[in-house]
């Protein structure tokens, strides 16, 4: 018994030492060492909140209730008839995916795009918490009873589907789907209740925030991607609020703006018909594949004819001259124009270059060491405002602001130095514009109030050719 207890032992410490020359020489190899997969990791979650538009207003069509890829799933925020679902449970993203009752919405085929591009290991799902007609404040706990107090039935009607407390009931159900996937990101889709207000951004970062902390999240790795509301060129009733919009990334960095432009309305000026909402759904789709490094084809409907086009870019102060010129964001592929009410619009640059609009482009003009930024019409023309020159004007931070105005005597508008502009130009980045009244730079459509610059470019122009 003991020549054999010997012998075992041996025979093991001779197969340990092959297991661990093995074990070497894959090391030595530089051979991957296979680690078994979270299946979590495999399920990447996104959160949808808002209010109609995310929510869902378009009567699905026959094409959005089939072939949905049971790779793309929505988690029940709350009890379903028909068709019969259990909240908390999760099933395959036939619409409607929100409540039931509502129709298609932003989440339907962002999460259909998502599953068409990621490896086919990868399944997609989406938390969505939408009220229609809602404000932002529906989404803070400690407001939103005082908010729906005053509101119509209807509307408390909805809120009474998430317990009157719309964000416990968006946490509640992510800590559910964390339970089986990691959440990859944010999707919005609010602001048609809250139009122009400019605290607006400030709100949906208080949001964001408390995501960010109540589900353990890291800001960097969870985007959060927020839709236009319907465009001006669409008939858009709240197409101002897009210039609110745009200045999210400015307040969040991790944040990103999808595009609504050329996207139809279904007549009412604030919802999208069921083709707006695919090409809003795809949209957010391509934001957030971008960010994986993944390239993503999607449908996109034809541009309205840009009735001026971009023509030489400058790279200096002193080669502009008298030339009229665009000041263009590449970033954003943005740039301002004046609107018909007087007011500095910033958005996509088909609806910059429009003959209806007041303004498209501007002159310099030399003011001692500053700029004055002298605003041209469509015609070529000089704007002019009640008998006086309009230049760009930035307003004080608070209270109503105006933008393309007379230099002086609008009626109390103005500010000292309010259209006075130190601009500087930064190789290989672009123009940046201080403004002398208030010390601090333009980078949308708001006062000039920013600590730091956006970089926009200058461009001529001219007409554009037509077919």
């Amino acid at each position: 018994m003991k020549r054999k207890s010997i012998l075992a032992l041996a025979a093991s410490v001779m197969l340990m030492s092959s297991m661990t020359m093995c074990m070497t020489s894959c090391v030595e190899n530089d051979n991957p060492v296979i680690k078994p997969v979270d299946p979590k990791e495999q399920f990447h979650i996104y959160l949808c909140f808002g209010q109609s538009n995310m929510e869902g207003n378009a009567t699905p069509e026959a094409m959005d209730k089939k072939d949905v890829d049971p790779r793309f799933q929505m988690l029940a925020c709350v009890n379903f008839n028909s068709p019969k679902r259990t909240m908390g449970e999760w099933y395959t993203a036939t619409p409607p995916i929100v409540r039931e009752g509502t129709g298609l919405g932003m989440a339907d085929y962002f999460g259909r795009t998502m599953v068409k591009y990621l490896p086919e290991n990868i399944k997609v799902g989406v938390v969505d918490v939408a009220i229609g007609g809602t404000k932002i404040e529906g989404f803070i706990s400690e407001e939103v009873a005082d908010y729906i107090k005053p509101e119509a039935d209807w509307l408390k009607n909805y809120f009474k589907a998430y317990d009157n407390d719309p964000y416990k009931r968006l946490v509640d159900m992510a800590k559910i789907a964390q339970e089986s996937g990691v959440i990859k990101g944010i999707l919005l889709h609010q602001g048609e209740s809250n139009n122009t207000q400019q605290d607006w951004p400030q709100k949906v970062k208080l949001i964001y925030d408390r995501l960010l902390n109540d589900l353990n999240l890291n800001a960097e790795e969870t985007p959060l991607f927020v839709g236009e509301m319907v465009s001006k060129q669409e008939g858009g009733a709240c197409w101002g609020h897009n210039a609110v919009i745009a200045k999210v990334p400015s307040v969040i960095p991790n944040s990103y703006v999808i595009s609504s432009a050329n996207c139809p309305q279904k007549g009412d000026g604030l919802h999208f018909t069921a083709q707006g909402y695919r090409i809003m759904g795809q949209r957010y789709a391509k934001a957030a594949l971008e960010l994986m490094g993944i390239d993503a084809e999607i449908e996109e409907p034809a541009a309205p004819a840009t009735e001026f086009e971009l023509d030489s870019k400058f790279t200096s102060l002193s080669s502009i001259g008298s030339t009229p010129f665009v000041i263009y964001n590449e970033a954003t592929k943005m740039a301002f124009f004046g609107s018909d009410n007087q007011n500095l619009g910033y958005d996509a640059l088909s609806s910059a270059l429009q003959k209806s609009n007041a303004t498209i482009g501007f002159k310099l003009e030399a003011s001692g060491n500053y700029y004055l930024l002298r605003a041209i019409t469509p015609n070529d023309d000089e704007y002019n405002i009640w008998g006086g020159p309009g230049y760009l004007n930035s307003q004080p931070v608070d209270g109503w602001c105006s933008f393309i105005l007379g230099l002086k005597d609008q009626f109390g508008q103005d500010m000292e130095n309010g259209a006075l502009w130190d601009i500087k130009y930064e190789e290989g980045k672009g123009f940046t514009l201080k403004n002398v009244g208030t010390g601090k730079y333009l980078q949308d459509a708001s006062p000039a109030k920013y600590d730091e610059p956006a970089y926009f470019s200058f461009y001529s122009y001219k007409e554009a050719k037509t077919k």
